[in-house]
């Protein structure tokens, strides 16, 4: 069963992208116990982490998959859609490079970093197993639960 909910920008904002304003919700949807929010970047371009020259060429865009902290119950995927910018700049050696969402997720990260705080907090108070079993408990699991 697919349902698709409203993509009401005020409430996702507060909900999911607290603090996060360079993002805007395209679509939710629910299937099964997930809940997943498609997303994209709200700004035109974006500077060069290299040389800091601003940029609003695109040259392509990847979908990032990132998991969240769960929402009643079920589990929080955001869809991302990130752009690559090319560099105008000739003396800069990055031809590339891909638009920043540094307050929602470190680069290359799987998990928000509302996420990983939480991991981090668990990982910390309790560790090993006991950490890994409460975390799952909490619907925010990662890695494997050893049998």
């Amino acid at each position: 069963m697919v349902l698709v909910m409203q993509t009401d920008a005020p409430f996702w904002d507060s909900l999911v992208f607290d603090g996060v304003d360079d993002v805007d919700v395209e679509a939710v949807t629910a299937v099964f116990a997930a809940v997943e929010v498609v997303a994209r970047g709200r700004a035109t371009g974006s500077a060069c982490p290299d040389c800091g020259c601003f940029s609003e060429r695109v040259h392509d865009r990847y979908q990032r998959r990132l998991k969240d902290l769960p929402l009643v119950e079920q589990g929080l995927v955001i869809r991302l859609t990130v752009r690559r910018f090319i560099c105008g700049a000739a003396d800069c050696p990055r031809r590339t490079f891909a638009e920043p969402f540094s307050r929602l997720a470190a680069p290359h990260a799987r998990f928000t970093t509302r996420l990983n705080r939480a991991l981090e907090r668990v990982g910390l108070a309790l560790a090993g197993r006991a950490g890994a079993r409460l975390a799952a408990q909490l619907g925010f699991g990662a890695g494997r639960l050893p049998g």
